[in-house]
């Protein structure tokens, strides 16, 4: 038992390492704006399915940009809600909106990447942007963003949003998000090319030059991706070209779920998928995940409940917890991601590891997780 403490408590302050070299390197910075003259043109691309409680927010945010050139496209992807109507009835007020009406699914693909790519045949931009429609757009997206593909000779920047929280199930496990990114993956090797595996896309807000999207075959290349950011976030990698990711909580938010449903749900559809549906991948990480985010406190509270004397073992556990709690404090204080889920952490820890193993059971049996509507198959399609 000493000796396992030893090793977790070296990996566990390794891994804080690896979180405030990350926060470092994500610090926010100020681009010099190009003139009017000079920015190119922007197609903003948003596909929506039963997006009606904010689909008009982000459409107006959109629509109200301190841009000179640019284009908001939405697609209808046969939404069953309002959205639709809601669509229709901003049209009406803002003739500039390009409004799309999703064509039936294709065999192979899965419905947000084939309506991406309905989206891009109809885009004029030199620039592409895909961003979701539970976002919220500040006036300076465009203008911030496309700053910093200039100055960084960007083909692909992926913003990481600020995260709009309301319900306890949102704060409780939405910022653990924030924080198994900071920990596992080294962002000095994202931004270098090569390293291929050390990609990551943010599907809220991927903003492509056009030449790199059409070199990396677009979304028809990753069609049946359920993750299909991280995907494409490889492919401009595969391909040599410059992935940048950046700090945008001055940009855009997102609230991607407004309840533990949608939460479960969400989470059940894409963690499984993200391990490219294999089991031993997936079961190997929440084992880790497990062993080095939940168990320490366990550990920690079971020797001090049993009364024992202030020993090494103790000392060690003590670190691990306070290494744990350094980070997810530092994490949450750069995002603002609030104190609960700090201070839970390790009732969210523990709800990772549960929520991949439904999703494994789900899509691995042969049942598919439920989205929107859809079923996402073992083989990423849907029906």
């Amino acid at each position: 038992m000493l000796y396992y403490n030893i090793l977790v408590t070296a990996i566990l302050f390794v891994l804080m390492l690896i979180c405030f070299w990350n926060l470092w390197i994500l610090r926010p910075r100020k681009y010099p704006r190009a003139a009017n003259n000079e920015l190119p043109f922007v197609s903003v691309l948003v596909p929506a399915r039963n997006e009606e409680h904010n689909i008009e927010n982000i459409l107006a945010s959109l629509l109200n940009q301190d841009y000179p050139h640019y284009e908001v496209i939405v697609l209808n992807d046969s939404s069953e809600d309002a959205t639709g109507s809601i669509i229709s009835r901003l049209k009406q007020r803002h003739p500039e909106l390009v409004v799309l009406q999703g064509k039936s699914l294709p065999k192979g693909w899965t419905g947000k990447c084939y309506a991406c790519d309905q989206l891009y045949r109809a885009a004029r931009g030199e620039f592409i942007l895909f961003t979701d429609a539970d976002t919220i757009h500040r006036s300076n997206s465009l203008r911030d963003s496309v700053a910093i593909v200039m100055n960084r000779k960007a083909d692909m920047v992926t913003l990481f949003p600020a995260m709009t929280m309301k319900s306890f199930a949102e704060k409780l496990i939405m910022p653990l998000l924030w924080f198994t990114v900071m920990l596992l993956l080294p962002f000095y090797f994202v931004d270098k090319k090569g390293f291929v595996k050390f990609s990551i896309g943010i599907g809220p807000f991927m903003l492509f030059r056009r030449t790199a999207y059409e070199v990396i075959g677009g979304h028809s290349a990753v069609k049946s991706a359920i993750v299909e950011d991280v995907w494409l976030a490889r492919k401009i990698k595969e391909h040599g070209m410059q992935l940048v990711v950046a700090d945008g909580r001055e940009i855009l938010s997102v609230r991607m779920y407004r309840s533990l449903k949608e939460i479960w749900n969400g989470f059940s559809k894409n963690i499984f998928a993200g391990f490219e549906f294999s089991s031993f991948a997936l079961f190997s990480v929440n084992i880790m995940y497990f062993l080095l985010f939940f168990l320490p406190f366990l550990l920690f509270f079971i020797q001090l409940s049993c009364g024992l004397s202030f020993n090494f073992l103790l000392i060690l556990l003590l670190a691990q917890v306070l290494i744990l709690y350094a980070c997810r404090a530092a994490i949450s204080a750069r995002f603002r991601l609030g104190i609960i889920s700090t201070i839970l952490h390790p009732l969210g820890a523990l709800s990772v590891p549960v929520i991949a193993v439904n999703s494994w059971r789900w899509i691995a049996g042969g049942k598919g997780a439920r989205w929107k509507g859809r079923t996402y198959l073992p083989d990423g399609e849907e029906k």
